[in-house]
């Protein structure tokens, strides 16, 4: 049975004395929610996180329930101006102003829970009752965008970016005004409440989602301290930082790059994916033929796209395929795939196959791979004696894309900080293919290059098609920005099977071949693992369909420096880049970075 919050109190009209009274008791039940007391305020990051779990959400409907008897309408509630540049340190100024901002995140918090456990309204209603409170709420905004990418609300791809920007505007003018009223004097008291304390509370830990100070640092002198003592948060928002990158990102996908632009300067980058891949990608750009033929050392062969009528795969392989990864298969449950790292399987193709993926690759990817080698070489081409695959899934409305990166041995890299490529890298299209579905892209860019990148090729995902590319390249997914997929059914995810082919054993020397680890070895066919179990059914033999290769298109230049005023330095520091949400479509110090990155603990996978 769905949680409900407590039955209102009847209201009445209530003296002041009673007011108070039940907003002192209220705001009692919130900080206990929240983990703070008058006694020790500040809460370690980790201890926080810990303590949010344990959280007792009749808390937090208990301050509904206990503001619910004052006799103020919402409509007086709500800030004094919806537009948030009239934002200032008057919204602080007496407890009656600042109680549609408790109001607002109250219904924040109840959001939040109803998106883990069934609570008697939506997430949505919640975040509405929030917003309806307090419209300029980043932290409400923002989650609101987070809530329609994720669930597929039918929201179209430019009223979540609007949600983001209001978020990453009204921040700025939040955090001034609440940091100027914080700053003016130590305490500012109403009768007795401490306005200071709850505006740090509501506003700067909670609306802006502003990150502690830390005062750990020993080698400070004492005065330091006093000073560090005084200044309780960090001047960055993390909401800030979240909904200036995503209203970036969004802007991108949107061909609004001018607006993009203003989002990414808060993070200092040096440089972005130029505007004419973006563009390109939705198809108000055409393919730089100029370019498609400018084959050097760098790059082995042309990135092509394989394609038949009737698919690269005969139609009962890729049926089974499709069913073996469908987004309800066993197979996503069983492999962890939400929550672990990357992992792939590494099988030698000269044995016999075990399963229906094997089969496929065999069978039918490998010829292609193998002619485009041959096509790509003047002396005869290398031979390819193994091949290592995996899968990606993402919900075609929610898909964020996938970060820029190098396919290497992993094991190889971790262990002796060796980079060795696959000699062909290939992604099979299975589902959720269609303009929109987040290009793949390759650039002409490889861990040992000097220069940035000069062009890049874009591959349209489309069902039952086949594209491989170099190895050795730098390569990811855009965004997708909606739109339909191939076959009409806009809510099937983006399906992808991943094939890395190999003139080399790479598990020859790997001390410790883990299951679900790079290159690990096939699960057992247990009930632990019934997708091995599926996989085994054998598939009717068919031939090949007849293929044909076609070249991606291609943009030049491939990056545009991102320029900034004289005096922008002095204005702010840079934002710090959300790891989560770094894709790399957007970088600093290129093309060194993606090199850097590679040898990092947090390297892409």
């Amino acid at each position: 049975m769905a949680k409900q919050p407590p039955t209102k109190r009847r209201k009445k009209s209530l003296l002041k004395a009673e007011q108070y009274d039940l907003i002192a008791e209220a705001w009692t039940h919130y900080k206990s929610y929240i983990g703070a007391s008058d006694d020790d305020e500040e809460i370690e990051e980790e201890e926080e996180l810990e303590e949010e779990e344990e959280r007792d959400i009749d808390e937090i409907f208990e301050v509904v329930s206990l503001l619910s008897q004052l006799d103020i309408q919402a409509k007086k509630m709500q800030k004094k101006c919806d537009a948030c540049d009239v934002f200032n340190t008057d919204s602080f100024e007496s407890i009656q102003s600042i109680l549609p901002i408790m109001f607002s995140m109250t219904y924040l918090h109840i959001a939040n829970h109803s998106m883990s456990e069934e609570l008697e309204q939506s997430p949505e209603y919640y975040l509405e009752q929030s917003l309806m409170y307090w419209p300029g709420n980043p932290a409400a905004n923002s989650l609101l965008a987070d809530y329609h990418k994720q669930m597929n609300l039918g929201s179209d791809m430019t009223t979540i970016c609007d949600l983001y920007v209001k978020a990453a505007t009204y921040v700025g003018t939040v955090k001034d005004a609440a940091t100027k009223f914080c700053d003016a004097s130590s305490e500012k008291e109403e009768d007795r409440f401490n306005l200071k304390e709850m505006v740090d509370i509501l506003v700067m830990g909670g609306a802006l989602d502003m990150s502690e100070e830390d005062d750990d640092d020993e080698q400070e002198d004492e005065e330091d301290e006093e000073e560090d003592d005084e200044q309780e948060f960090h001047s960055c928002s993390n909401i800030e930082v979240t909904s200036s990158f995503m209203t970036a990102m969004l802007q991108s996908c949107l061909d609004k790059h001018d607006d993009a632009l203003v989002q990414l300067q808060k993070f200092r980058f040096s440089h972005r994916i130029h505007p004419n891949v973006w563009k390109m990608a939705l198809g108000s750009q055409d393919s730089d033929d100029k370019k498609k033929s400018a084959i050097d050392s760098t790059v082995m062969f042309e990135p092509r796209m394989y394609h038949s009528k009737e698919g690269v795969l005969p139609q009962e392989h890729y049926n089974r395929l499709c069913k073996l990864f469908a987004p309800d298969a066993n197979y996503w449950d069983q492999s962890d795939y939400n929550n672990r790292g990357y992992y792939s399987y590494y099988f030698d193709i000269t044995k016999k196959t075990r399963n229906v993926v094997e089969d496929a690759i065999v069978n039918h990817l490998l010829p292609m791979a193998e002619r485009t080698l041959e096509e790509g070489h003047k002396s005869p081409a290398p031979k390819i004696v193994g091949a290592e695959w995996w899968v990606h899934t993402r919900p075609h409305s929610a898909n964020l894309g996938h970060p820029l990166h190098f396919d290497t041995d992993e094991w190889l890299l971790n262990s002796k900080h060796e980079v060795s490529h696959p000699i062909v890298s290939s992604v099979l299209y299975l589902t959720g293919g269609g303009a929109g579905a987040g290009s793949t892209i390759v650039f002409d860019q490889t861990p040992d290059t000097t220069e940035n990148a000069t062009q890049v090729w874009l591959s349209e995902p489309k069902n039952n098609h086949f594209m491989n590319f170099p190895g050795n390249l730098l390569h990811g997914v855009l965004p997708c920005v909606g739109g339909s997929s191939s076959d009409g059914d806009i809510d099937k995810n983006r399906l992808t099977l991943m094939v890395g082919f190999w003139t080399r054993d790479v598990t020859k020397g790997m001390k410790n071949r883990k299951l679900y680890g790079p290159c690990g070895p096939l699960p057992p066919a247990t009930e632990e693992h019934s997708w091995v179990m599926e996989a085994q059914k054998k598939v009717k033999q068919a031939s090949g369909n007849e293929v044909e290769a076609t070249a991606l298109k291609v943009a030049s230049p491939a990056w545009e420096t991102i320029d900034y005023p004289d005096d922008m330095e002095e204005e702010s520091a840079p934002l710090d880049v959300p790891a989560s949400l770094d894709h790399q479509y957007f970088v600093s110090n290129a093309p060194h970075c993606f090199t850097t990155r590679l040898f990092s603990k947090d390297n892409c996978d």
